[in-house]
C-alpha cells in the first residue's frame, strides 16, 4: 500500500511540475511591443530658439524612440565593467645555485627552516644524496653568512651564479 501511494504521489508531482514549467516558459517567451494605451497621438512641444538649428532632426529622433518596440530579450542581472590593477612581482635581480653534498632529511629540514625564518626567497630540491638550493635576490654578504651556517651542518657547498635561459 505504501509503495502505491509513493508511486502515485511521485507521478502526480512530476506531471504538475512539468505543466508548471511549460506554462512559465510560454509566459516568458511572449514578447509584447511597448504601446501607449491612450487613443491620442503623442505630441511634442519645443521652444524655438536661435541655437536650435536641427530642431526637425531632434523631433524625429524623439518620435522614433517613443515608438521603439521592447526587445525580445532581457538580462538576468545588470552588466558591470571594472578594471583590477594587478600587482606584478618585480624581476629577480640575482640568483645563485648552491649544490649541497651529503644532504639527508634532517639537514634538509634544518636548512628549509633557516631560510624560511630569514625570509629568503628560495627553492630547493633533492637528487639522491645531493641537493640543489636556488636562492633569489640575496646580496653577497648575506649569502656568505648563509653559507657559513650551512657549513655548520657539515654540508659541502658549491656555488654558482644562475641566469634563466
Amino acid at each position: 500500500m505504501n509503495r502505491l501511494l509513493i508511486t502515485l504521489f511521485g507521478t502526480v508531482s512530476t506531471v504538475s511540475v512539468t505543466i508548471l514549467l511549460i506554462l512559465l516558459y510560454r509566459y516568458a517567451a511572449q514578447s509584447q511591443p511597448l504601446e501607449v494605451q491612450s487613443s491620442e497621438p503623442l505630441s511634442y512641444e519645443f521652444s524655438r530658439s536661435s541655437e536650435d538649428v536641427n530642431h526637425s532632426s531632434t523631433q524625429s529622433w524623439l518620435k522614433e524612440m517613443a515608438h521603439t518596440k521592447r526587445p525580445s530579450f532581457s538580462y538576468a542581472v545588470s552588466e558591470m565593467e571594472f578594471e583590477l590593477p594587478l600587482k606584478t612581482d618585480p624581476k629577480i635581480k640575482q640568483s645563485f645555485r648552491i649544490t649541497l653534498s651529503d644532504l639527508d632529511n634532517y639537514k634538509m629540514f634544518c636548512i628549509r627552516q633557516l631560510l624560511t625564518q630569514e625570509k629568503i626567497k628560495f627553492s630547493m630540491f633533492r637528487k639522491e644524496k645531493n641537493g640543489v638550493l636556488m636562492v633569489h635576490d640575496l646580496e653577497r654578504p648575506a649569502l656568505e653568512r648563509l653559507l657559513k651556517i650551512i657549513h655548520g651542518y657539515n654540508i659541502k657547498t658549491k656555488i654558482e651564479n644562475y641566469t634563466k635561459d
